[in-house]
C-alpha cells in the first residue's frame, strides 16, 4: 500500500556518534585511519595517579575486608560444625 518515508529529527545532524570499526565485521581494519594520539596534556600526572589509585584503594579495601571477614566466619562455622562442637 503506502509507504512510510524515514523519521526526521530535528536534533540529527547524519555525525556518527561510535566507531563502527568492529572485529568480524567486513569492514573491519587493523588500524584505523583517523585514531587520535595521546597528547601529554592529557596523560595524567603522577599526582594524579597517586590520587586515583588512592581512591580506588578506599573504595575497594573496605568490600575486600568484608568479604575476607564473611568466608573467615564461613569457615569457622564449617569448622565448628563439623567437629560436632555445636552439638550437645
Amino acid at each position: 500500500m503506502f509507504r512510510k518515508g524515514k523519521k526526521k529529527y530535528a536534533d540529527d545532524d547524519g555525525r556518527t556518534i561510535i566507531d563502527m570499526n568492529v572485529e568480524g565485521m567486513p569492514w573491519y581494519t587493523p588500524t584505523p585511519k583517523n585514531k587520535r594520539k595521546v597528547d601529554d596534556e592529557d596523560k595524567p600526572s603522577r599526582k594524579e595517579k597517586r590520587a586515583m589509585i588512592g581512591a580506588w584503594f578506599s573504595v575497594y579495601l573496605p568490600r575486600l575486608f568484608a568479604v575476607l571477614v564473611g568466608f573467615g566466619i564461613t569457615i569457622g562455622i564449617i569448622v565448628c560444625w563439623l567437629n560436632g562442637w555445636f552439638i550437645d
